[in-house]
């Protein structure tokens, strides 16, 4: 299993996206925070700080890419067929697979969050402290710590998104294809999450589905959703690991039947 994550984050380096996905997402996080300097009551800095600048979107769309085309170029290129035939079992590398995206994706993670602090020295240091209270949040908690907060919501519902991802990743073939349907997935999962507000209020059971969980990340933001969404916090967390766990599990059966 180590010698498998080590090769795909040897594959990973050796992808010129890679790097180029880094500096990008630096350059973005420093830009918002240069704006939010510039225009302060368009793009209030401490709201667009507690969500990285909103570098978690533009993290999304780094991993849906790199999600979909760690399984689809395999098959693109044949090369799926060198990894089986070793010793390494079906099972074993595509997990290895999910573990080099999990440590990818706090990678980026850190690196948009440390590139957060840095834009906000550089440009809101005399804006806000973050360890002053929100009081938005009605005096229970500080920028820094809805900052920790809402990378944690996002990250879970980000891995909501790629554990779909990956299952699509394993029906084709090519990665302009996988890629292409993962982001497209992406925007019609958040605007059915939205649209299913009116179902939900008509039949409670429907809370229950997928899409309603991709709205943990925004509930922590707003707790008023919770209206809408009919579930608590703690129910929207422990749905989103256990819809994310299943559909990993039912990549990874489409994985082993797959025609290599």
């Amino acid at each position: 299993m180590l010698t498998l994550i080590h090769q795909e984050i040897f594959k990973l380096l050796k992808k010129k996206s890679t790097y180029w996905a880094s500096i990008i997402l630096i350059l973005v996080v420093i830009g918002i925070s240069f704006i939010c300097k510039i225009y302060p009551k368009t793009f209030p800095g401490q709201m667009f700080f507690t969500s990285s600048f909103g570098s978690d979107s533009w993290v999304m769309f780094v991993m849906i890419a790199a999600c979909a085309s760690i399984i689809s170029m395999e098959f693109q290129y044949g090369t799926i067929k060198e990894v089986i035939y070793q010793q390494y079992s079906r099972e074993t590398v595509l997990i290895s697979k999910w573990i080099t995206m999990f440590l990818y994706s706090v990678y980026l993670y850190l690196l948009t969050g440390l590139a957060a602090l840095v834009g906000k020295v550089l440009f809101l240091n005399n804006t806000f402290s973050i360890t002053q209270i929100d009081k938005v949040s009605n005096g229970h908690i500080t920028y820094l710590m809805q900052w920790f907060v809402s990378l944690g919501s996002s990250f879970v519902s980000l891995w909501l998104v790629l554990s779909v991802v990956f299952l699509f990743a394993t029906l084709f073939k090519t990665s302009t294809m996988a890629v292409s349907v993962g982001i497209i997935a992406f925007f019609a999962f958040s605007a059915v999450s939205t649209l299913m507000f009116s179902v939900i209020a008509k039949h409670n059971w429907v809370k229950w589905n997928p899409f309603n969980f991709l709205n943990f990340a925004n509930q922590i933001g707003d707790p008023a959703r919770s209206t809408l969404t009919k579930l608590s916090d703690a129910q929207l967390f422990v749905g989103s690991i256990l819809y994310t766990v299943l559909f990993l599990l039912i990549g990874l059966l489409s994985f082993r039947r797959k025609n290599v």
